[in-house]
C-alpha cells in the first residue's frame, strides 16, 4: 500500500512539473508581450431637435405661441467603434421631447422620451475611422427601445394656453382625464439616417446626424382616441454632436505586473 502512495506521490509530482513547463511555454516573455489597446472607439455627446411625423401633426413650425416652442432641445450619449473602413456599431442614448401645434394652434401633442438604440453605420466614401480624409458620410440603420409619456389636448388660442387635455400616457395620475394610461409606454423604435463626420485633429470630431425613427407604437402623440396603427407614430432627429476618439498610441493599457 506505501508503494502505491510512494508512486501516486511521483506521479502527482511528474504531472505538476509537467503542466508547469507546457503553461510557462505558451505565455508570452515580458519583452514580447503587448500592450492591450483600445482603438478605434470614439466617445461623446451632443444636442438637437424633434419633430414628429405622425397624422397628429401640423406642417409649420411654431416657435412662438405663448410658452409652447416646438423646437425642444434633445441630449444624447453615444459609443462607436470602427470594425473597418466600411463599418462602424454603436450604442446611442436619447432623452428626447417633441412638441406640436396643429389645426392652426387649437389642438396639441407633445412626448418626452428615454431611448436606447444600437446602430450599424456604412461609410459611403469607405472612410468609417476618419482615417483616409477628414470626411466621412455614413448611412445608418439602428433599432431599439423607446420609454415615453404623452399627452393630446386642445388649447385656448386668446391666452395662448391649454384649455383641455383628452388623454394622456404616462402621467401616474397626475392628469385625470376621459381616457387615460397611467403607466409610462415602451416601444421597439428604429432608425434609418445619413451622418456627416469631420475630423478636427486626431482627438476630436464633429459628427452632424440626421435620422427617421419610427416607433411600434402610435401612442407618442398622446392621442389614445386613435385606433389605427398606420402610420406608427414616428420623428424626425437632427442633432450635432462632438467626440472623442482614442487612436492605438494614445489609448494603450499597461499589461498588469505581479
Amino acid at each position: 500500500m506505501k508503494v502505491y502512495l510512494v508512486l501516486l506521490v511521483f506521479f502527482l509530482f511528474e504531472l505538476q512539473n509537467a503542466i508547469a513547463i507546457e503553461f510557462n511555454k505558451t505565455l508570452p516573455s515580458r519583452r514580447s508581450r503587448k500592450p492591450l489597446l483600445i482603438e478605434d472607439f470614439r466617445f461623446g455627446g451632443g444636442v438637437g431637435y424633434g419633430l414628429y411625423i405622425t397624422n397628429q401633426m401640423d406642417y409649420q413650425i411654431t416657435t412662438n405661441f405663448g410658452e409652447f416652442k416646438e423646437l425642444i432641445p434633445s441630449y444624447f450619449g453615444a459609443v462607436y467603434k470602427a470594425i473597418n473602413q466600411d463599418f462602424e456599431m454603436g450604442l446611442h442614448y436619447r432623452n428626447g421631447h417633441l412638441l406640436t401645434l396643429k389645426s392652426e394652434n387649437t389642438q396639441g401633442s407633445t412626448c418626452d422620451f428615454d431611448e436606447a438604440q444600437f446602430l450599424v453605420s456604412y461609410s459611403l466614401n469607405h472612410n468609417a475611422g476618419l482615417k483616409k480624409q477628414p470626411f466621412t458620410f455614413n448611412a445608418q440603420l439602428g433599432l431599439g427601445f423607446t420609454q415615453f409619456r404623452s399627452k393630446y389636448f386642445t388649447l385656448d388660442v386668446p391666452t395662448k394656453s391649454i384649455d383641455k387635455i383628452f388623454s394622456s400616457v404616462g402621467y401616474n395620475g397626475e392628469i385625470i382625464t376621459s381616457k387615460d394610461q397611467k403607466e409610462k409606454q415602451l416601444a421597439v423604435i428604429g432608425n434609418f439616417g445619413l451622418l456627416i463626420g469631420w475630423r478636427l485633429n486626431r482627438t476630436f470630431s464633429l459628427y452632424f446626424e440626421n435620422t427617421i425613427n419610427i416607433s411600434t407604437s402610435n401612442k407618442m402623440s398622446g392621442n389614445l382616441h386613435k385606433k389605427s396603427w398606420i402610420p406608427p407614430d414616428s420623428y424626425y432627429y437632427t442633432a450635432i454632436g462632438l467626440y472623442i476618439t482614442i487612436s492605438p498610441k494614445r489609448g494603450q493599457m499597461g499589461c498588469p505586473k505581479f
